[in-house]
């Protein structure tokens, strides 16, 4: 059994061949391809064409052929929502909709208007919010691109429209569909909320079908086969939502373990073993069944970092500022008192119907870049901190927080366990990509 594993990233996406090894996969070989996302009207669309996701994929399995030629599996992990509005042929009729987008607040208060908090939180589990609600971004679509909200056949996640591109078959898993304000979360019994589906003139059949994360939509297609130089048709497992199968890969599924993800986005997951909604963070379910994840999400965390170095240290390579001046500038007020403070929505909130924006306090005349660098690593690690406390009034935390994603440095660690939490740090790579993968085990047991 060959796997390929695809994470479909916020910027860039990652594939990596696996093949058996004992009790676990063997990573044999990977490809990487970043692209570039839209981010305009003052930060508050961000979106992507899909053929840069196909794009993508293609490169690599070209790059891979004497590896991806025998796969028999692949697996999907996505950024979500990525929401997509797709014809009767799978075509996306608008670029896909970002978690980091904001333009559906006014759609987003629609829905909490016509149907209350407290009914959202029993029946979905999470807070509508722009970026991080699909409903909300149909409703912008049906009042701003009433066109694209008339053509519309399916409205589906990234995971979504890439497995149709591949088999032709519409699908959604539990880990994905918990954010768009329509499943029935806080059941996780593969259904969607019909009541809500009808409050805003929608139906179930623009949704896709609900199946289990390691299940097979089918085949892929096999002309397109032929043209990524398969000489199988592999299976298309639908996967699910890349924090989520970055905490299954690592081994996140017991209560109370924690997984930090960094990457464009800071996310932070709590394993749960009941669904515990909430207006401050959102709730997905887990690939696993009776499981739950606090999914708490920092919009700019990489981002932050990435902003600040394009402002304040332009002159500088990338490998120069993330292996010398980030480190010096951490170990510099690690253990020093500092008045600059930083509040971190620097790409907005996921959970304020308000455009919340980012803040910098308490600089002098003597503030330097190190000071007001070390300020924005404490103010992201702080906003995290605060949720894994929310969390410990519920259930006990385990005493090992599992890192992964390309954001990570020795330096971060050690502000993480200065300012996060102080606990047991491991870093895992690529685990988005290997959760995805790990999903092809499910999926022949119960074959």
């Amino acid at each position: 059994m060959w796997v390929l594993g695809v994470d479909i990233g916020t910027t860039n996406m990652k594939l990596g061949v696996f093949r058996p090894a004992g009790d676990t996969l063997e990573l044999v070989r990977q490809f990487s391809q970043s692209y570039a996302i839209h981010v305009y009207n003052n930060g508050l669309f961000a979106d992507i064409e899909q053929q840069k996701w196909q794009d993508a994929f293609v490169a690599g399995c070209h790059a891979m052929a004497e590896v991806t030629a025998d796969i028999d599996i692949i697996a999907i992990s996505g950024t979500t929502p990525g929401l997509t509005a797709m014809d009767d042929r799978g075509e996306a009729l608008y670029p896909a909709i970002l978690m980091l987008d904001q333009r559906s607040q006014k759609q987003a208060r629609e829905i909490l208007d016509t149907v209350g908090l407290d009914r959202l939180l029993a029946a979905t589990a999470n807070m509508p919010v722009a970026g991080g609600c699909s409903l909300a971004g149909i409703l912008w679509l049906r009042d701003n691109a009433p066109e694209v909200f008339k053509q519309a056949h399916k409205f589906g996640h990234s995971n979504t429209y890439f497995a149709h591109w591949l088999t032709g078959a519409y699908a959604i898993d539990p880990s994905s569909a918990s954010l768009t304000g329509l499943y029935n979360t806080t059941r996780n019994d593969y259904t969607w909320n019909d009541d809500l589906v009808r409050s805003f003139g929608l139906s179930a059949s623009q949704l896709p079908e609900l199946i289990p994360a390691y299940a097979s939509v089918g085949a892929v297609r096999p002309a397109l086969a032929r043209e990524l130089g398969f000489t199988k048709e592999p299976q298309v497992l639908i996967g699910g939502n890349d924090a989520v199968l970055a905490a299954y890969s690592v081994g996140v599924r017991e209560p109370g373990q924690i997984i930090n993800v960094n990457g464009t986005c800071e996310i932070s997951l709590v394993c749960l073993p009941r669904c515990l909604p909430s207006p401050h963070y959102n709730i997905r379910a887990h690939v696993l069944p009776d499981r739950w994840l606090t999914l708490h999400v920092m919009n700019a965390g990489g981002k932050a970092l990435e902003w600040f170095k394009s402002v304040f240290c332009s002159e500088m390579a990338d490998e120069e500022f993330y292996s010398q001046f980030l480190p010096r500038a951490v170990d510099a007020w690690l253990d020093r008192d500092s008045a600059v403070t930083y509040t971190p929505y620097l790409m907005g909130s996921r959970y304020s119907l308000d455009p919340l924006q980012a803040e910098l306090l308490g600089l002098t005349q003597t503030t330097t870049r190190e000071e007001i660098l070390a300020a924005i690593v404490r103010g992201l690690c702080r906003y995290q901190s605060n949720h894994l406390h929310d969390i410990e009034q519920h259930l006990p935390l385990q005493h090992t927080i599992h890192l992964t994603g390309g954001a990570v440095n020795p330096a971060l660690i050690h502000a993480k366990r200065k300012w996060l939490r102080d606990c047991d740090y491991v870093h895992e790579e690529d685990s988005s990509v290997k959760g995805a993968a790990l999903l092809a085990r499910l999926y022949l047991e119960r074959r």
